[in-house]
């Protein structure tokens, strides 16, 4: 094999060999007029540059309507009417519910409450919460919060996300172990 000698070497230049190299050198810099000193284009002359403001106008011009309150004078008469304006905008604007909505029930008494509890505590793999819920007509929440499972049946079923958890890689078991982190968080629990 042939070795080019150390005076051809250094005339070698390196071509861009990655895509990420290429994108780098063919990014854009800003626009001149964008830039702080340069004049449209036309090279910056020998004065120092001076500050300015640059003025780059919206495509189209602001509504007199989307005018925040804040800005305008407290005796401006058109607080009051864009606040009319907007409540009915802002209602009609509104997407359709995502849930339907309803009044809640408060339908189950005593009775029903501990028919519950004894089917829940005589079979807790057939009335699970959601069936207990189907079965009297309440949410889930409320069927785990009145008819709480068996000790049993809590440690089969940490048994089984033990067995889960024992299948996870190294990625989701860290992307577990930080979302937990960053939820414990949320409330200032962690100093910040």
């Amino acid at each position: 094999m042939n070795c080019p000698d150390i005076s051809s070497r250094e005339s070698i230049t390196r071509g861009e060999a990655t895509s990420r190299r290429l994108t780098k050198k063919l990014r854009l810099g800003p626009h001149p007029s964008m830039i702080v000193g340069g004049h449209g284009g036309v090279a910056p002359t020998a004065s120092p540059a001076i500050n300015h403001i640059i003025h780059n106008p919206p495509s189209a011009a602001p509504s007199v309507f989307a005018t925040p309150n804040l800005f305008l004078p407290k005796e401006d008469p058109r607080r009051d009417a864009l606040l009319a304006i907007g409540d009915s905008k802002a209602r009609a604007k509104l997407p359709p519910p995502v849930k339907r909505p309803y009044e809640k029930n408060y339908h189950l008494g005593e009775a029903e409450i501990a028919e519950m509890r004894t089917l829940r505590a005589e079979n807790p793999n057939k009335w699970t919460r959601g069936k207990l819920a189907e079965e009297f007509g309440t949410s889930r929440f409320f069927a785990g919060m009145v008819a709480e499972t068996t000790a049993a049946r809590k440690e089969e079923m940490q048994g089984r996300l033990a067995t889960i958890k024992s299948r996870w890689g190294k990625i989701r078991t860290n992307a577990r172990f930080e979302r937990t982190r960053r939820r414990a968080g949320w409330g200032g629990a962690d100093g910040q």
